[in-house]
Formats: C-alpha cells, structure tokens, sequence
C-alpha cells in the first residue's frame, strides 16, 4: 500500500514537472518567434529550438504542444495579423513530425528526416497553401498558379532555414545528452 502511494506522488510530481517545463518551453518558443530576422523573401527564427527540446523530452506530443501553443501565445503578445487555426495546427504537425524523429535518438539521418520532412513538405507545401489562401485574389489568376507562384517564392526561406536547423539540432541534441537532460521522461 506504501509503495502504491509513493508511486502516485512520483507520478505526480513528474507530471507537474513535465507541465512546468513544457509550458516554458512555449514561452520560449513564442519569444524567440518575435526576435526573428526579416528580409524580402527570408525570415530566419530560432524558434524551433525550444520545440526540438521538447520533442527530444517527450516525444512527438510535447513538441506539436510547444509548437502549437506557443505560436498561439506568439500571436497573443506580438499579432502581425489575424491568428489563423490551419496554420497553427500546421506548426503543431511539425512539432509532432520532429518528435517522432529526435525522441528515439540523436542520430544524423534522424536530423535530416525531422528537417526534410517539417522544412521541404509542411512548411513548403502545406504551410504555402495556407499563406495563399489567405492572400489570394480573383483577380490574380487561378489559385492553382498562385499558390506554385508563392511556393517559388518560399523556396528559398525553406532552404535557408532547413540550413540554420541542420546546423543548430545536432550541437543542441548533443548538449541535452551531455547534461543529461532527460527528467526522467517516459
């Protein structure tokens, strides 16, 4: 009976932790969304850090959370316009995409598969589509070539930023499994 009680308090106590944590880490994440550079074309964020964090801690759930969340209270404390759901759920998606990746291990193929996969397909295609609704006239054409026009233009934000991630996830992944930073997840 003692050891069931224990147990509860252990549980407990974990899952106020993993709370705390994840909800800093959207704090986190929302911030560094603000301090992003712009130009034209590019917009390079390091936004991302705190959602891999995440997603190495607890897997896919913790970074569509971090993700999610935290583009929700980025939209709160900075707007640069309206919120829009299918965009938020398209950052929790890459959350989850990198959790499924990085919780299992470190490994460079593991990197390159949670970048290819949220940077080459969510963000080009799937987050495009979203930006070109949103933006699309009638008179600009059919929407069709619209959105291939607007995902030429991303292309290059896409790459860009696919180069900052590959270089920052494996010295920050490396860092957590120095410090061991796990807490005791499962």
């Amino acid at each position: 009976m003692v050891k069931n009680q224990t147990e509860k308090r252990l549980n407990i106590k974990s899952s106020v932790q993993t709370i705390a944590i994840i909800a800093v880490l959207m704090a986190v994440q929302a911030v560094l969304g603000i301090l992003e550079i712009h130009t034209a074309t590019i917009k390079i964020s390091l936004s991302f850090i705190p959602v891999v964090i995440a997603a190495r801690l607890y897997g896919g759930m913790g970074g569509a959370l971090v993700a999610g969340f935290g583009d929700i209270i980025g939209c709160i404390i900075h707007p640069v316009g309206a919120w829009f759901p299918p965009i938020t759920i398209t950052y929790a998606l890459s959350g989850f995409i990198c959790g499924v990746f990085l919780k299992k291990g470190t490994e460079i193929w593991r990197v390159l598969a949670s970048v290819g996969i949220t940077q080459l397909i969510v963000s080009l295609f799937i987050t495009t589509i979203w930006i070109a609704y949103l933006t699309y006239n009638s008179q600009d054409g059919m929407f069709i070539e619209f959105y291939f026009a607007r995902v030429g233009l991303r292309i290059w934000q896409v790459l860009v930023m696919s180069a900052v991630q590959i270089a920052v996830i494996p010295p920050i992944l490396k860092l957590m499994d120095r410090m061991k930073f796990t807490l005791h997840t499962n």
